[in-house]
C-alpha cells in the first residue's frame, strides 16, 4: 500500500473503534513503519529490504508502549491500532511481512518483499487521498463542542 491508503485506513479504523485521541496518532502510526524501514533500506542501505525491523509486532509493541508513556494511553492505543493496520494492509496488498524478526531468519532474496507500481495501485492511492479528505473533514471525536461560559 502507498501512504495515502495507509493513512485513510488508519483514520477509518480508529474512528470505527471509537478512539478519542484525535487524528495525529492514527496518521503517525500509519506512516512510522515505512518512514523507518524505507529510510534504513533505500537511503542508508543498512537493511536488505524496505519491510524489515519496523514491520514487526515487536516494533508495534515497543513503539506503542513508548507512545503511551509519552502521550497517554488513548494516544498509544490509537497509534498501536494504526501501526497494526499498516502491517495488515501491506500483507493484504501482496507484500510479505517479517512477523518474527529478529527471532527468525528470513530469505530476503525471495520475492515479493515489495509491491510493484501498477495502474490499480494508483487508483487506490487516489481513493485513499479522497478518503483522507473526507475523514479529516468529519467532526473530531475528541472535540467536546464549543466552549461555553458557565454562570
Amino acid at each position: 500500500m502507498l501512504p495515502t491508503a495507509h493513512v485513510a485506513t488508519a483514520l477509518a479504523v480508529n474512528r470505527l473503534a471509537g478512539f478519542r485521541a484525535g487524528n495525529a496518532p492514527a496518521i503517525l502510526g500509519a506512516l512510522v513503519p515505512d518512514m523507518i524501514d524505507k529510510t534504513l533500506s533505500w537511503v542508508l542501505r543498512i537493511t536488505p529490504t524496505a519491510r524489515h525491523i519496523a514491520h514487526t509486532p515487536l516494533s508495534v509493541g515497543v513503539l506503542s508502549l513508548g507512545a503511551s508513556k509519552l502521550m497517554g494511553a488513548r494516544w498509544g492505543r490509537a497509534f498501536a491500532t494504526a501501526y497494526t493496520v499498516h502491517l495488515l494492509g501491506d500483507l493484504w496488498h501482496g507484500g510479505r511481512i517479517p512477523w518474527l524478526l529478529p527471532f527468525k531468519r528470513y530469505d530476503w532474496r525471495a520475492k515479493p518483499w515489495h509491491v510493484d507500481f501498477s495502474p490499480d495501485l494508483l487508483v487506490l492511492e487516489a481513493l485513499g487521498a479522497a478518503a483522507i479528505v473526507v475523514l479529516l473533514r468529519l467532526p473530531d471525536p475528541t472535540d467536546e463542542g464549543p466552549a461555553t461560559l458557565s454562570s
